[in-house]
């Protein structure tokens, strides 16, 4: 009995020896896109794309418009009509294909783009830690409850400035 009093003693004393040696310092991500000059540079290239793909798939939509109005005319034979439904059901596919694709396009790019300003941020953030003397750094969204002075954000987002430039 003795024993296991001793050895939990040792585990209660080792456990807040380890706790008072680590830092712990918080990031929040997405005021690093939102509030830097290359995260917003990110955001605006992705939106520039998805509002390319909207515009086109909005032309896409207005020549669908125009089939139906041409289908429902009295003034076309028989032949006609077929033909330009068949012409509508392409463009439907052809719209819906386009969707499909501008989707998987926007969702690749912006993978490729947060990936390559998650490794241009690591170092930055690994500097602003070793000047801080942490050992640790969470991002925001995983933690339940933080000190706010444990958030280095604003200190990542100074660095990020001035060593990133927008692309």
């Amino acid at each position: 009995m003795k024993k296991i009093f001793v050895v939990l003693a040792v585990m209660v004393t080792m456990t807040i020896f380890m706790a008072a040696e680590t830092k712990i310092g918080i990031i929040n991500a997405q005021r690093l896109l939102q509030e830097t000059a290359r995260g917003k540079a990110v955001a605006v290239k992705i939106e520039s794309i998805g509002k390319d793909k909207r515009t086109q798939a909005q032309a896409i939509q207005a020549e669908i418009v125009k089939l139906e109005k041409d289908i429902a005319s009295p003034a076309l034979n028989t032949a006609t009509k077929e033909r330009k439904a068949l012409d509508l059901q392409n463009k439907k596919t052809d719209l819906k294909r386009f969707i499909e694709d501008s989707d998987m396009q926007i969702q690749r790019l912006t993978q490729q783009e947060l990936g390559s300003l998650q490794e241009e941020i690591k170092p930055i953030i690994q500097q602003v830690g070793q000047q801080k003397g942490l050992t640790v750094i969470m991002e925001i969204t995983v933690v339940a409850y933080f000190d706010e002075a444990a958030d280095i954000t604003n200190d990542v987002i100074k660095m990020m400035d001035s060593q990133l430039k927008p692309k």
